[in-house]
C-alpha cells in the first residue's frame, strides 16, 4: 500500500497556515494509519482502524498539534480514537490491493526493466543490421531500423505503462476458510506475542489460554486487549523494553496487559422518553388537538394531554427495554 501525496499539497491554504512540525506529524501519521490499513486486509485483529493517544505520543506529536489538524479538516475522530481525512488536493486515500491484483502485478514483472530489456533488444537488432540497411529496406519496401526500433517500442508500450490491461488470473480454488474459534483466535494471539508462551500443554500455556479466554469472552475487552498487544509488541522492537524483561504471556496476561490497552470507552446512556421528548413530539403532536389541555401537573390534575404523552412515553420505554432482553 502507498500514501500518496499531492505535488500540490504545498501550495494548499490549509497546509500552508500549520506550522512546519504539525505538518510533519500529519504525514508520520497518515503513514502509520495506511500501514495499519494494509496489515489490517490480512489479519482484521492487527489493526483497530484508527491510531489512538498513546500511538500519538510514540510519534512524536501532541494533543495540542492534533487539534490543529483536526481544525484544519486533515484529521477526524473515529470509534474513541483518530484517523485521516484524505482532502482533494493534498493526498489520496491509500488502496489495497486484492490477492488477484497482487498475483497479476507480479506476474507482470517490472514495468521499467521490460521496457529497458525491450529497448535494449531492439537496439541490438537495429546494431546488428550493415549500413546500407536503411536504403536497401527502402528499395526493398521493408521498413528502416529507426522505424523498427519505434516499432519495437510501440508494441511493448501497453505492456509496460498500463494497469488496467493486465489481465487477472483466475485464483485456485481452495480449501474453505474456517469459522474462527476461541483456540484458533489464542493461537494466532500466542504467536503474535514477543515473548515466550511455554510447552504446549503444560501449566503456564494452560493458564495463559484460559486467561486469554476470560478476556475474548467479552468482544470489547478483546479489541483492548488486542490494542494492548500491538502496542506492546512495537514497545519490544523499538526496543523500550529489553528483550529480557519481556514476561511469559500469563504473567503478561494477569498483571500487564491493562497497562498498555486503552482506557474503555462507558457506554451511551440510554434515552429515557418522557412526555416531552422529540419522539413522543414526533408521535403525539398530530392528535393534539383530540385531547383537553386543562389541568396543572404541580397541583396534582394534570391534563389529558399530559397523561397522553406520558403513556406514549412509557410505552416507547417499554418497548426499548423489550429489544435488549431478546
Amino acid at each position: 500500500m502507498w500514501f500518496i501525496i499531492d505535488d500540490q499539497m504545498a501550495d494548499d491554504r490549509r497546509i500552508r497556515r500549520l506550522p512546519l512540525a504539525t505538518v510533519g506529524l500529519w504525514v508520520k501519521l497518515c503513514v502509520i494509519h495506511s500501514k495499519g490499513v494494509s496489515m489490517q486486509s490480512k489479519d482484521p485483529s492487527a489493526y483497530p482502524g484508527h491510531f489512538d493517544q498513546l500511538d500519538l505520543k510514540d510519534a512524536g506529536g501532541t494533543m495540542r498539534q492534533l487539534q490543529q489538524l483536526i481544525d484544519a479538516g486533515l484529521m477526524e475522530e473515529h470509534d474513541g480514537g483518530w484517523r485521516p481525512v484524505y482532502a482533494e488536493g493534498i493526498c489520496r486515500e491509500p488502496r489495497v490491493l486484492t490477492e488477484e491484483q497482487r498475483e497479476a502485478r507480479r506476474k507482470a514483472g517490472s514495468k521499467g526493466g521490460r521496457r529497458k530489456a525491450a529497448n535494449q533488444k531492439a537496439k541490438q537488432t537495429s546494431g546488428d543490421l550493415p549500413e546500407n540497411s536503411q536504403a536497401n529496406g527502402e528499395q526493398n519496401g521493408s521498413k528502416p531500423s529507426s522505424k523498427l526500433l519505434g516499432d519495437s517500442q510501440a508494441k511493448t508500450w501497453h505492456k509496460t505503462d498500463t494497469d488496467t490491461d493486465i489481465p487477472s488470473p483466475t485464483p485456485p480454488a481452495g480449501k474453505p476458510k474456517q469459522p474462527a474459534t476461541p483456540e484458533s483466535g489464542f493461537d494466532h494471539f500466542a504467536e503474535t506475542y514477543p515473548g515466550s508462551v511455554g510447552a504446549k500443554g503444560r501449566k503456564t500455556e494452560a493458564e495463559a489460554r484460559a486467561l486469554y479466554a476470560a478476556i475474548a469472552g467479552n468482544p470489547v475487552e478483546l479489541t483492548r486487549l488486542q490494542t494492548a498487544l500491538r502496542r506492546y509488541k512495537h514497545a519490544v522492537n523499538d526496543g523500550r523494553i529489553p528483550p529480557r524483561q519481556v514476561p511469559r504471556l500469563s504473567t503478561w496476561l494477569r498483571d500487564q496487559w491493562e497497562t498498555w490497552a486503552p482506557e474503555p470507552v462507558p457506554p451511551t446512556p440510554r434515552h429515557k422518553h418522557t412526555w416531552n421528548c422529540e419522539h413522543v413530539h414526533q408521535l403525539m403532536d398530530p392528535h393534539e388537538d383530540e385531547y383537553d389541555h386543562t389541568g396543572s401537573l404541580r397541583n396534582g390534575n394534570p391534563s389529558e394531554w399530559w397523561k397522553a404523552c406520558q403513556a406514549c412515553a412509557d410505552e416507547l420505554n417499554n418497548q426499548e427495554t423489550s429489544k435488549e432482553k431478546q
